[in-house]
């Protein structure tokens, strides 16, 4: 019985060896832009405060410190209670740096629908956020890791009511009048 157990054990931790190692391969071969892709897809999707040790996973230097530094109510109101309904995403620009060393440009196009409690009813009132960034990554060890924003644009479009839009008439709105002339002024001596 006491073999089987020490069999299993063994079984077990080969196995769980094995899945880490491949796991971090998996890891390892991930390309800056899928790096990039990655993380977003976390930080877009997250249910629990405890799945910041996700993103801190893709990042390394002033980002990682940052995310590992903010607080359970910065991460709640920042990820876990704002609600996106994602348009697309695009990689824009890699510039490599060095072999260990490069920059993404990517674009973010989105509905920000708010926080959960106050999201609105018909989503065509949300704005739509185009956000442009640009972030730096490192390889370290072999496994490419954010380690800083370097860049970033953003615009916001507020959906208008249609009571409050200004529409034009067709032809001439007004002309001035170009024949009047006005007295000329007086020349204090």
């Amino acid at each position: 019985m006491l073999r089987a157990t020490l069999s299993q054990l063994l079984f077990i931790g080969l196995v769980l060896t094995g899945c880490t190692r491949s796991c971090g391969n998996e890891r390892q071969a991930m390309a800056p832009e899928k790096v990039v892709e990655s993380y977003l897809n976390k930080a877009l999707n997250m249910k629990q405060v405890s799945e910041k040790d996700d993103l801190a996973q893709y990042t390394t230097g002033r980002l990682k410190d940052a995310i590992n530094a903010a607080s359970d109510e910065t991460i709640t109101n920042a990820y876990i209670h704002r609600h996106y309904d994602i348009e697309s995403y695009a990689v824009i620009e890699r510039r490599d740096r060095t072999p260990r060393e490069t920059e993404i440009t990517f674009r973010l196009k989105y509905k920000d629908l708010g926080v959960a409690d106050q999201r609105p009813t018909d989503t065509s009132a949300a704005p739509m956020v185009q956000t442009e960034n640009t972030v730096a990554l490192i390889k370290e060890k072999g496994t490419w890791f954010i380690r800083d924003v370097v860049g970033a644009k953003t615009s916001i479009d507020f959906p208008v009511s249609q009571e409050s839009e200004i529409k034009a008439k067709a032809g001439v709105i007004s002309q001035p009048e170009l024949n009047q002339t006005q007295p000329p002024a007086e020349n204090p001596k």
